[in-house]
């Protein structure tokens, strides 16, 4: 079943930042992946992973140059704080 994942990105007051965009790396030698999508107005960007990740695998957030993480796939929504 795929996960459904959502970042919101906030700039270092924690306002929304919106038109940023966003990079998730999942771990994985040979079945990883990456995804990649544009903040919205609130600063929040929507992913849908396919559907042979397990909830253990982690994941990395990219932003701007900044690297989040590792968190676990199964957490779903993630926020991130721009320095």
């Amino acid at each position: 079943m795929p996960h459904n994942l959502t970042v919101q990105v906030l700039d270092s007051d924690g306002d929304p930042k919106q038109g940023v965009s966003v990079k998730i790396i999942i771990d994985g030698i040979l079945s990883g992946g990456s995804l990649e999508a544009f903040t919205d107005d609130d600063g929040h960007a929507e992913f849908e992973t396919a559907g042979d990740y397990e909830s253990y695998r982690k994941l990395n957030i990219y932003v701007r140059g900044q690297s989040f993480g590792p968190y676990h796939i199964d957490g779903g929504s993630y926020t991130v704080q721009l320095e």
